[in-house]
């Protein structure tokens, strides 16, 4: 004797219902959506953390400019204008640059411009961009022997703030 099959019966264990599919949908919606809400604050996290490196990077990238015309310098002082610096070169570091001419050198002025510090050397007429994103460049002489220069990039928590004194 063979064994007779209801067809009704084969139907209902060939798929799913309607019911278990708008499960399944609502199961995977839930899903998505706490996943996407954990995902935005990281996100938004990880943007800061580039934003701060960023800045880190520009205000590493001033210093190491101006620590290097510093270190041939023979003067270093704030000029007439608000918050510029002028240095004039050593003679013999002068000369190697090939700024050295009638007994001088004319030095480079340091100045911020809409947050972009410019490092202009006048003897030789270039001028370059050193650093972008930078908020404060305050040059100050203290006491008549040093020259106290201020840079600051970032805001509120993300400031970063560095002091270079020239002691002479």
């Amino acid at each position: 004797m063979s064994a007779r099959r209801d067809p009704l019966a084969a139907g209902r264990l060939a798929g799913f219902t309607l019911l278990e599919l708008l499960i399944g949908v609502t199961v995977s919606s839930l899903l998505i959506t706490i996943s996407m809400l954990a995902w935005k604050p990281m996100s938004r996290s990880t943007l800061l953390l580039r934003d701060r490196a960023l800045d880190t990077t520009e205000l590493r990238l001033a210093v190491e400019s101006m620590l290097q015309d510093l270190g041939g310098a023979d003067t270093a002082l704030p000029t007439s204008e608000p918050d510029e610096l002028h240095i004039v070169r050593e003679q013999a570091v002068a000369e190697l640059a090939g700024a050295w001419s009638a007994g001088a050198d004319e030095g480079i002025l340091y100045a911020l411009s809409n947050g972009r510090l410019e490092r202009r050397d006048v003897a030789l007429g270039t001028s370059v961009t050193v650093a972008s994103g930078l908020e404060t460049f305050e040059v100050e002489r203290v006491a008549g022997t040093e020259t106290h220069v201020t840079l600051s990039v970032g805001e509120g928590l993300g400031e970063r703030q560095v002091e270079l004194v020239w002691p002479r």
